[in-house]
């Protein structure tokens, strides 16, 4: 009886572990209500200086990199720095690269220990704490991994989903980008 137990108790604890490693990953997500074509949904937000910000930020930039992320994904957080890079380098390119925190909004300590991450990477990217609504919580509410991070057009499209795992997927989404410049000239 004992060996059953110890065995149930093993396979308990195997599938705990796999289902928290699935919660964070550097995949895009599938089971998402808004795809690549779709407007990214409406929302009130405060960056993390105080200044509001709305879907109108995306008319400015012909490609807008958007980063969904929270303070206990070590993903999210180890993704950062290359986020950053892309942001210094993409500048010229008039690209913008912001990020949401998803779990600063109304939790005074959480967003201090989210500066203090961002710090402690050297961002220095625009993050946003959105505020709740229907429309941007029925999105993010759908997302199944961690970071999300996509790529929004100046008509506040979705583009596409990226992942940054790699320099090979870098180079990607340069190439990407450069293609998307170039067609809004047309």
């Amino acid at each position: 009886m004992n060996k059953v137990f110890n065995k149930i108790s093993k396979l308990f604890v195997l599938m705990i572990l796999l289902v928290s490693m699935s919660a964070c990953t550097s995949k895009a997500p599938e089971a998402t209500d808004i795809s690549a074509g779709d407007s990214f949904p409406k929302f009130d937000a405060v960056d993390f200086k105080g200044k509001p910000v709305n879907n109108d930020v995306f008319k400015d930039y012909p490609v807008t990199i958007l980063s969904i992320w929270f303070t206990g994904c070590k993903g999210c957080i180890d993704e950062m720095p290359a986020l950053q890079q892309i942001s210094e380098e993409l500048k010229g390119k008039n690209v913008k690269v912001m990020s949401i925190c998803l779990d600063t909004y109304e939790d005074k300590k959480i967003k201090e220990e989210a500066e203090k991450i961002l710090e402690a990477k050297g961002v220095k990217y625009t993050n946003l704490a959105v505020k709740s609504s229907e429309e941007i919580d029925a999105y993010l509410k759908n997302l199944t991994a961690f970071p999300t991070t996509l790529l929004i057009g100046r008509d506040g499209k979705i583009i596409d989903y990226i992942s940054l795992g790699s320099q090979d997927k870098i180079d990607e989404l340069y190439k990407k980008i450069d293609e998307i410049i170039a067609s809004e000239g047309k």
